[in-house]
Parts: structure tokens; sequence; C-alpha cells
């Protein structure tokens, strides 16, 4: 093969998961290619070695961006168009790329099935790891019997505070409350980290977070500081890199720092790591025990005491962090 598009539009986590397929596709075929992603995310695959060019899709300006969009996307041909997201509007940028063969993957949903030429067969069973499943569809276009291989991710070195570590993050925001640990009960661990690690603290999350992640700081004291908002995409991944520890609940930064090898201890409430759960270390997954009713993959707690997250105590998590340290 000498060209392949792959189409992984968002979110973060979700790009995360589909570079180990990018991977194997680039080691099994050493075609070229191309990723069709919105662009907000685009500047994270200028660090992806295996991608030759990013079509950025144009999501909030779909009417204006289209035509743009259109002369990028049919710029090329393709010896097979790999859908990674499985839903309509990527079925559709399949369907208007110059593609000799589309495929999708086996739990694609509204309509995007009828756009692909092949979709893997559903394996019965337990729900698997997101990145599993995407290895599935490469399997259709490059088969191999190697496990998902490692990323080839290359940011730029961040610089760092010259006062001796160790240095941990964290992320303690999502976008749903399910998943968001307490932000007094990380407080709580970021000081005993600094009193009795001599830890030194980066919050980190996006613009939104900023007051959060300050209020947050302070509540740590000395020793912490917030960088909510102040770096872009690939700056977050430079810091992440730096870091000898991630302390974070379900969210993008814990699949890109999981991509880079950094050292994490992962907090789980209504979703399941089995399926979301960082890859490569989901043996340092920290999740309330005894609950029937996690996961329950729900943004709204039915029980309404968010037990999961709230009953999960500090010291679980700090033993869990210093055996990484």
């Amino acid at each position: 093969m000498k060209r392949i598009l792959v189409i992984k539009l968002s979110s973060l986590g979700d790009v995360a998961h589909a570079l180990p397929a990018v991977r194997a596709l680039k080691e099994r075929t050493g075609a070229e290619i191309d990723w069709v992603v919105q662009p907000e995310y685009a500047p994270l695959l200028a660090a992806c070695s295996d991608v030759a060019r990013t079509i950025a899709f144009p999501r909030r300006n779909f009417a204006r961006g289209f035509w743009p969009f259109l002369r990028e996307l049919r710029r090329e041909k393709y010896d097979a168009v790999v859908d990674l997201q499985g839903l309509m509007k990527s079925a559709l940028a399949a369907r208007l790329a110059r593609g000799k063969r589309r495929v999708g993957p086996a739990w694609a949903r509204e309509g995007a099935p009828r756009f692909y030429d092949a979709q893997p067969a559903k394996v019965a069973g337990p729900r698997r790891h997101a990145v599993d499943e995407l290895m599935d569809v490469v399997q259709l276009v490059a088969p191999g019997a190697a496990a998902p291989p490692e990323p080839q991710l290359a940011f730029p070195e961040a610089e760092h505070d010259a006062e001796p570590g160790p240095h941990v993050a964290f992320a303690p925001f999502s976008r749903w409350d399910t998943k968001d640990w307490p932000v007094e009960k990380f407080a709580e661990l970021g000081r005993r980290l600094a009193s009795e690690m001599g830890c030194r603290i980066r919050i980190v999350g996006g613009r939104d977070n900023e007051a959060a992640g300050e209020a947050l700081a302070g509540r740590i004291g000395e020793g912490a500081r917030n960088v909510c908002g102040k770096t872009d995409l690939p700056g977050l991944c430079a810091l992440l890199k730096g870091m000898d520890l991630l302390v974070t609940v379900d969210s993008g930064p814990m699949h890109w720092a999981d991509a880079l090898g950094v050292p994490l201890v992962a907090i789980f409430g209504a979703t399941d790591p089995a399926r979301t759960g960082p890859y490569r270390q989901l043996a340092h997954v920290v999740a309330k025990e005894g609950l029937e009713c996690r996961p329950c993959h729900s943004r709204t707690c039915a029980r309404g005491d968010l037990a999961c997250l709230r009953t999960l105590d500090v010291e679980t998590v700090f033993q869990a962090a210093l055996k990484r340290l």
C-alpha cells in the first residue's frame, strides 16, 4: 500500500486511543498515513512521526469550511480509508475521500456502516478496551499477530522548575461529575505528598478549569502551582513527559500520559477502566470496590451520593502514589 487515510476526529482521549492503530498501520504497510481530525487536536499529531499530513475537519464552521476541507480530503488517492470514529460524520468523510476501500469499527452507529466496505465481527463477552477494538479495524487492512505497538511521539522538552522533586502532576478535572474525585481529597493528597515526600505539584487542565485549579493550588499550599489553561495541548504533553508521576481522573491527559509512558495513578468512578482506562498501566487504576452500581457509565449518579468517588479515601490513593514514586 502507498497511502492510507485514518479518520479519528475527537476527543482528546479518543485520539490517543487511535495512536497504536496508526503505528500498526505504518509498521505493517509502510504506507504514508494522513489523518482527518478536528482542528484543536491537529497540533498533537505533529508530534506523531507516523502521520504524513493532517486534514482539519471543520466541526465548528462546517458550512464555511466544507469546500476547503473537501479539496484537502480529495487531494490524494488512498488504498484504504480507515474510519476509527464510527459516526455518521466520520463515515461521510470516509465516503467523500478518494479511497479504494473503506472500513470501520464493529460498534459504528448512526447509520455509518452503510458507507463501509467491511467491519470486523463483534466480539462477544465483556466490553473490551477501546485500543483493542480499534486494532480489530486495523486487522481488516493490515493483518498481524502483534499486540498494539507503542506510539511514536516526539514532543519538545518543557521547561521545568529547578527545585528538587519528585515532580507530580494532578489532572483532577473531566467533563463528567461522575468521574471527578472530590477536590478536597485532591487537596489533602497534595498536602501529604508535599509534606511527606517533598513533592512539587502541578495542576493541569483547560482554560475552563483555571479558577478551580487556582483554588486547589491554594488549598495545597507551598509547592503547588496551577497551570490550567497556561499551555496548549502539545505544551501539556511536554509538561507531562517531564513529570515523575501523574495522579488523574479518567480524562484526556491520562491517555496522553499513558501513551508517553509517564507513570500514573488513575482514579475511576462511573466509567470502566477495562474499557477506557490507561491501556498500558491498567494495574495502577484505583477504584472503590464493592459497589454493585459501578461502573454505571452515567454522567449523573442514580444513587445521588456519588459513593464511588466520595468514599474512596485519600490514604488508598496516597499509598498507590508512593508505590509509583
